[in-house]
């Protein structure tokens, strides 16, 4: 259904190649430079572009991985250093019609250019595309061109010092490079650090390079399709198309140019243009809505086309008044193509602290990561990057809904510069039908309350609250709102997440006060101190574009960036892990939640261990020497845990959430959890680790962001248990239900109650009510709370198609702690692998069966290959089941799964449950 939503129809755009000039090609690519520190203490002859100081440094030997171990301290030095790059081309003409632009897709950090020892632009902005004008430097024969960057820390910290006040941020635990002061430089925050990241503030020519020599017939250099409905229309048929064409035709000698439109091939509307030859122009043409669309321009002795594809849909984003049951406030929920859709997905963040490693192939399998989990909606946090034309392709190809923020002083040349860099973002995007909404920043009004709030703001300092807002409004309000309602009218704009909303759109007018208010806009929600698998702890909110905890990487995560030494003790892990975590008391956090639930795998019994108060800048303390147990299990089970901890605080988020689309429990429309992606091998958010490997959440999530599924529910720990079936499809359903008491240790069933209850699309609905008491007394065997669980199964048929079976996954529901269940070890073993495969992938078949008792968690893991995923993990198995479990590698993967037998893949499996992982920190007899 996502992808009938959001690309019910195509539109073909076809592109021609670039124009050749008659003296040999129009661009000449400089992707070769020398590169050297201004000291002279570094000098590498020969480097290529795309790059940055640290990788071209790492591809000549000169540092190791940055990542590793304990680098990020030893290599601050190349962040202090001033980098130089150099190159010489050659150039055959300097004919009188030419036009020569020397263009930098981007360049990441502060830097000065030079062609032929003269200074030709001084950039400030990592996310504009620079074409410089070297008509007058550039001459015929031999030609020098200079690239110096600065240290981008020394730049913010000397532009901060000169402001007229202090501009307030936050500072990151942990992190060397604070105070960063990343508000006064135009570059990625999270190059300076993060809670969950690195600061390393890499510099350097991070895009092409090459020169346009301006000869040769003219470009079509972007093509926009914006689209139009009539106000209250339902019928997508009505929609209009403009589409933007900007030419690029120096060099040209005619004076007009016709564009052509030609609709399922056949030619529908021409429009001549004149004086078409300023560079960028842009001219509209409105046609009715069609199947395919071809764009030619010609001037009868060239084409110049171009290509993208285009889906049709109408994006609403619903703020209106509401008072149904006991909600009051305002709704907040996206409306596409006239139907209500609850937004399910993820934040997404940089997925590496150096943009040029990142490969096609790694955003092809976190899109598509994300995609398999029932997401549809990313939020591109506006901490971080504009992603690359490659993100938004494939969110158009598979579907997905994109919440676009931007990535801020208020003088006159930073609004000039995020001017420039606002629009330059938002025409090269706007063609991507993914995006579905435009943001103007992460959490920059939250920030005002936090600076309020006692004790934040240093000795002798007080926060102005009328300065912050005088600040806000000029940027995101005065400056940014019109940008987005003159290029992109077709899309909804929020300045800021979290916000209240508007009162009104036009005129843009907001709805200050406190942006934490449930009743308005969207909520971000962090809670570390109560129990996340309480759906108390959870807001009746309208919408929630962030919340999470904290999990640990996998330690085949730790592997690739530590060694035998970080592994060789619990006190070498610890403090290897420590430095990788950097949010304040995270660990402390994690561990609590825990110990709420489960015998936690190190010595972390002992009280003393935790004895921080929670909120203090303490951290928990290193261990003590001497425990006698194998240090390498003990680590992989403590990790492991954190990461089943986490999937089932999110599970009890969204089952929440999800509950709550009905009326009377919030009407909330959408979760957006905190973060899709890892940007290094360190604690964090995250549900997919840094190599591509789906942690535990990710596995949680894709069940509990099912089109259809079940919520139990025992609030308040009551003395009742809620089924909820909550659905996101557009049909009817009939909901076939089984109900099942069985023992935690044998699994054997002791009762069973079927049911069947009908739901309508879109909604969430109480199907049943259970007594605790009633359940467990009303049999032979005298179940206690410790002693048995509720296993539901559950499959739906569309009265309209009674052949179309619908299965959820099995939901199950504990009445105690899993620390307090009564539960057996038994065992789990691999029985069989076998490989398979389709055009693109190379996956594997693996079957493995239980042993005589319940087991929790199950999961299997792979030594040899971390760019896949499995079928499923993280799940339950009653006594003697088979399970067939699939793992699928990376798309186009040449190295991984690829280059496996069935017999290496089986022997690289490790099968690991909750049961198993107690046997490292408890005897037998415990568990008998």
């Amino acid at each position: 259904m996502r992808q009938s939503l959001l690309l019910a129809l195509l539109l073909a755009l076809l592109l021609a190649p670039v124009a050749l000039a008659a003296d040999g090609a129009r661009r000449l690519p400089l992707d070769t430079w020398s590169f050297r520190s201004l000291n002279g203490s570094v000098r590498l002859a020969q480097t290529t572009v795309p790059g940055t100081s640290h990788t071209h440094l790492q591809a000549a030997s000169v540092i190791d991985d940055p990542y590793a171990r304990y680098n990020e301290l030893e290599y601050r030095w190349v962040t202090a250093e001033t980098w130089v790059y150099e190159t010489r081309v050659d150039v055959a003409t300097d004919d009188a019609g030419w036009s020569p632009r020397l263009v930098f897709e981007q360049l990441d950090g502060i830097a000065q250019v030079f062609v032929n020892d003269k200074l030709v632009a001084a950039t400030r902005d990592s996310f504009l595309s620079y074409a410089l004008d070297v008509s007058r430097e550039l001459v015929r024969g031999s030609n020098d061109i200079k690239v110096v960057f600065s240290p981008a820390l020394a730049f913010a910290r000397q532009q901060a010092e000169k402001y007229p006040y202090a501009v307030l941020e936050t500072q990151n635990f942990n992190v060397w490079a604070e105070p960063s002061y990343r508000s006064f430089i135009r570059k990625a925050g999270s190059d300076f650090g993060w809670d969950w990241g690195p600061a390393y503030a890499t510099t350097g020519i991070s895009g092409a390079a090459y020169l346009d020599l301006g000869l040769g017939d003219p470009e079509v250099t972007d093509l926009a399709v914006l689209q139009a409905f009539p106000v209250g229309g339902a019928n997508l048929s009505a929609v209009h198309l403009t589409a933007k064409v900007s030419m690029d035709g120096k060099g040209l000698q005619y004076s007009s140019l016709t564009l052509g439109l030609s609709i399922n091939g056949v030619h529908r509307v021409s429009k001549t243009v004149t004086n078409v030859f300023a560079s960028d122009r842009s001219e509209e043409i409105d046609i009715q809505y069609v199947q395919s669309l071809l764009v030619t321009a010609s001037n009868g002795r060239f084409n110049a086309t171009k290509s993208h594809k285009v889906g049709i849909r109408h994006v609403e984003l619903v703020q209106e008044p509401t008072s149904a049951g006991n909600v009051t406030g305002a709704t907040f929920y996206f409306k596409i193509n006239h139907v209500p859709v609850y937004a399910k997905g993820a934040n997404w963040i940089p997925s590496d602290s150096f943009p040029t490693r990142v490969s096609p192939a790694k955003v092809k399998h976190l899109i598509r990561s994300a995609y398999e989990a029932n997401m549809n909606m990313i939020r591109v946090w506006g901490g971080g990057r504009y992603e690359s034309d490659l993100f938004y392709a494939e969110c158009d190809r598979l579907g997905l809904l994109v919440w676009q923020e931007m990535m801020y002083p208020r003088d006159r040349d930073f609004l000039t510069l995020v001017d420039a860099e606002v629009r330059w973002q938002v025409k090269r995007l706007r063609k991507y039908t993914s995006i579905a909404i435009w943001g103007g920043n992460n959490e920059n009004e939250n920030m005002m309350e936090q600076f309020a709030a006692p004790g934040f703001m240093p000795p002798g300092q007080e926060f102005n609250r009328d300065i912050g807002v005088a600040d806000y409004s000029k940027l995101f309000v005065d400056v940014m709102q019109p940008i987005f309602a003159t290029l992109d009218p077709t899309r909804p704009f929020v300045d800021t997440s979290p916000s209240n909303g508007l009162y009104s759109v036009d005129p843009y007018v907001k709805r200050w006060g406190s942006v934490n208010s449930v009743a308005y806009g969207d909520v971000h929600f962090y809670n570390y101190a109560s129990d996340c698998q309480a759906s108390e702890t959870f807001p009746n909110a309208r919408f929630i574009s962030e919340f999470g905890y904290q999990s640990a990487p996998s330690l085949a995560s730790l592997n690739e960036v530590g060694d035998a030494a970080d592994l060789s003790s619990f006190q070498e892990f610890w403090k290897f892990l420590k430095f990788r975590e950097r949010h304040e008391n995270g660990t402390a956090e994690m561990l609590r939640q825990m110990q709420r639930h489960f015998v936690v795998p190190f010595p972390f019994s002992d009280e003393a261990w935790l004895a921080v108060p929670f909120g203090s800048r303490r951290e928990v303390r290193d261990a003590p020497e001497g425990f006698g147990f194998n240090v390498t299990e003990r680590i992989d089970a403590y990790l492991y845990l954190t990461q089943i901890q986490q999937g089932l605080c999110y599970q009890s988020a969204i089952r929440k959430w999800r509950r709550g689309k009905h009326a009377a429990l919030g009407m909330t429309m959408g979760i957006l959890y905190w973060q899709l992606n890892d940007i290094w091998q360190g604690t964090s958010w995250s549900s997919i680790e840094f190599s591509g490997r789906w942690k535990s959440l990710h596995y949680f999530v894709k069940r509990e962001f099912a089109p259809f599924m079940l919520s139990v529910h025992q609030p308040n720990a009551s003395s009742v248990v809620e089924v909820y079936g909550v659905s996101d499809l557009d049909r009817d359903l009939e909901i076939e239900l089984a109900y099942e008491l069985r023992s935690t240790k044998s699994g054997d069933l002791l009762k069973t109650v079927t049911d069947s209850v009908p739901l309508r699309a879109l909604e969430s609905k109480k199907v049943r009510v259970f007594g605790v008491e009633e359940l467990l007394s009303a049999n032979e065997t005298s179940c206690t709370a410790t002693s048995c669980f509720v296993r539901v199964q559950c499959s739906s048929k569309a009265p309209a198609a009674a052949d179309s079976a619908l299965l959820c996954s099995d939901v199950h529901h504990f009445f105690a702690p899993f620390k307090s269940l009564e539960l057996r070890t038994g065992r789990v073993e691999v029985v069989g692998v076998k490989a398979s495969s389709s055009a693109s992938r190379k996956a594997f078949d693996v079957t493995i069966r239980s042993g005589p008792f319940v087991a929790l968690f199950v999961e299997v893991e792979t030594a040899s290959v971390a760019q896949g995923f499995w079928s499923e993990s993280a799940f339950l198995m009653l006594p003697g089941e088979t399970k067939v479990l699939t793992f699928t590698g990376f798309e186009d993967d040449t190295a991984g799964a690829a280059q496996l037998s069935a017999e290496a893949f089986q022997s690289s499996l490790h099968v690991r449950w909750l049961q198993k992982i107690y046997e490292t920190s408890a005897a037998p007899s415990e568990l008998a």
